[in-house]
């Protein structure tokens, strides 16, 4: 009998943690049963923020929009430029919306928002080290907007791409190339812009003639042909200049025609001077030196 005592005691203190475990995991259940309502209320209050912060935004943008037109009309500034200045506001107000609205739902959780301010402002010089990248980009983007080196419409090559620009933010800048891509620059990040987009452009058409021909010949074909396509292609208010022999190829002699246009239209009129010279040079009998593969052995 005392050996069986000695033996129970052991699955008694089991029993009894095993109740003590129990009647803990209990009293857990009801308090989160008993905060349930309060979490859900919360939850509500927080989407119903997220949904009236959404709503401010989109107002706020439109608002911004309206502003800026207006304003443009009175003070008769370039409607790029203006698009411009609406795109860097426009990017500003959303970062300081998405701000207020993290601040509401992190307080409505009961997260001291001020003690988090507070660490963050003790922690400002090890954050501004890792934003050197971010600040460099505001900064760099006000510059570009207060020069006045590129605007919203501009047909841009920025570090080796080409496209229209579709807006410039606060830390970056979008543009869009002619087959539909869209890249996103760092404003920290553009070094060098060139701008097609101002005053006018050069249609720059190289065309290659066959040395067998008279190059006499071939430059009197290209001046006739040029003199009819300055009259007859849209844009052009003069004929196209015919710069005689520009290089020496393996298999060609180049001659290259410049003519000036409005911006955005020099890629429209070359395609048209390549129609008119092919189509010149088939009626003339004159071969365009070609690349000819090789017969299999």
């Amino acid at each position: 009998m005392f050996y069986m005592l000695d033996a129970a005691e052991p699955v008694s203190e089991v029993v009894e943690q095993v109740s003590d475990i129990i009647e803990t995991a209990g009293d857990k259940a009801g308090n989160f049963v008993t905060g349930l309502p309060l979490l859900t209320t919360k939850l509500l209050m927080a989407a119903a923020a997220i949904f009236i912060g959404a709503i401010v935004i989109k107002l706020g943008r439109r608002m911004i929009e309206s502003l800026m037109r207006a304003r443009g009309q009175k003070v008769m500034r370039n409607p790029h430029q203006m698009d411009t200045l609406r795109s860097l506001i426009t990017s500003l107000f959303n970062y300081v919306m998405y701000f207020i609205i993290l601040t509401v739902v992190l307080s409505l959780f009961g997260v001291n928002v001020a003690s988090i301010l507070a660490v963050a402002g003790v922690g400002g010089v090890a954050i501004a080290f890792g934003a050197q990248t971010l600040v460099q980009d505001v900064i760099s983007g006000l510059f570009i907007w207060g020069e006045g080196s590129i605007t919203v419409g501009d047909i841009v090559d920025i570090n080796g791409l080409q496209g229209e620009v579709e807006s410039i933010a606060v830390r970056t800048t979008v543009i869009r190339n002619y087959n539909g891509n869209v890249y996103t620059i760092p404003n920290g990040d553009i070094r060098t812009i060139t701008n097609m987009s101002r005053g006018y452009k050069r249609a720059i058409v190289d065309i290659r003639c066959p040395y067998e021909e008279s190059q006499e010949r071939m430059v009197q074909i290209i001046t006739e042909e040029m003199a009819k396509a300055g009259e007859e292609i849209e844009g052009l208010t003069a004929a196209p200049e015919v710069m005689s022999i520009l290089s020496f190829d393996t298999d060609a002699v180049v001659v290259r025609v410049a003519a000036q246009c409005p911006v955005g239209e020099n890629w429209r009129i070359e395609r048209d001077i390549r129609t008119r010279v092919k189509a010149r040079f088939d009626r003339e009998g004159i071969v365009m030196p070609h690349y000819q593969k090789p017969p299999v052995a």
